[in-house]
């Protein structure tokens, strides 16, 4: 197979399942924070062998590494309970179109961790975006399940975006697969306080699925998204992304039967086309000489 089309396939197979973590989140009855952190420990112990056994190394160098690796974490962390719990409120849809805001809120976050305004350019997507979520939000009413869902689904976009700041300003220089490994380090410790003990996994066939999640959802596609990386160009990979909220939606209609609404399709076409533009310029923008071929 053709070293391209090896790492196309790659890609597509980490989205996909990506896109499959959203199931999760209604199949396991747990409540968020406790699939979060057992999706943390599994993927932590999957993620330790491979590393192990790539011999890529576990050492950071220096405590500021650290405690930014913390950071990280900790926003990860919350970011997953975040998006579980939107997920669980409403349903894979809107929690999942919610959280697809976060390259807009990115490209008005960013300039500001630089001590820059936000150009004009990337605050017309964020309007557009914002129709987007009236649009799937009609009744804002605080005892709305979908309004509720979207809120959390903010809120984890936001994390997401701040993490994603953050990893890119800072441990960029670190393995995709490292990084993953101790952020989901953090998660585990951050919430172990709140884990659902161990006996209440052997009902509903939780600790099963909670391992399927740990590893095949969580640790496989990034290990798989950092193989991938090395064939395609920046603009590709965006693209690819961005199909994220289309498979968790269509793994949602045909393994949980839930149907989103034309109104929830509308606004979410208009959430991802934006995130595809701003993912895209992005892309350009950090890797100019990447596209064009």
């Amino acid at each position: 197979m053709h070293p391209v089309t090896k790492s196309l396939v790659q890609l597509n197979t980490a989205v996909l399942l990506l896109g499959g973590t959203t199931l999760f989140a209604k199949l396991i009855s747990l409540p968020a924070h406790a699939i979060t952190f057992y999706r943390s420990v599994a993927g932590v112990l999957a993620l330790a062998v491979f590393i192990k056994f790539t011999k890529t190394g576990f050492r950071l160098s220096g405590r500021s590494e650290t405690i930014l690796m913390i950071a990280a974490g900790a926003l990860l962390g919350l970011h997953w309970v975040a998006l579980f719990h939107a997920i669980q409120i409403s349903s894979v849809a809107i929690g999942i179109l919610s959280l697809y805001t976060f390259p807009v809120i990115t490209a008005i976050l960013e300039p500001l961790a630089e001590k820059k305004r936000p150009r004009t350019r990337n605050l017309i997507p964020a309007l557009i975006v914002f129709a987007g979520i009236v649009l799937i939000t009609p009744d804002i009413r605080p005892s709305n399940p979908i309004a509720i869902g979207v809120m959390w689904g903010l809120i984890s976009a936001g994390l997401f975006s701040v993490r994603n700041i953050l990893v890119r300003k800072k441990l960029s220089h670190i393995s995709g697969s490292l990084a993953m490994c101790y952020q989901m380090l953090v998660t585990c410790v951050l919430l172990v306080p709140l884990a659902t003990p161990a006996a209440g996994l052997l009902q509903d066939n939780r600790l099963i699925l909670l391992v399927v999640l740990g590893i095949f959802f969580t640790a496989l596609p990034h290990v798989l998204i950092v193989a991938s990386l090395r064939n395609l160009t920046a603009t590709t990979f965006s693209l690819i992304a961005c199909l994220h909220p289309l498979y968790s939606i269509l793994l949602a209609m045909a393994v949980l039967s839930e149907f989103p609404s034309a109104r929830v399709l509308g606004g979410g076409a208009i959430i991802i086309s934006m995130a595809v533009y701003e993912s895209v310029r992005v892309s350009l923008k950090n890797n100019p000489d990447l596209d064009k071929s």
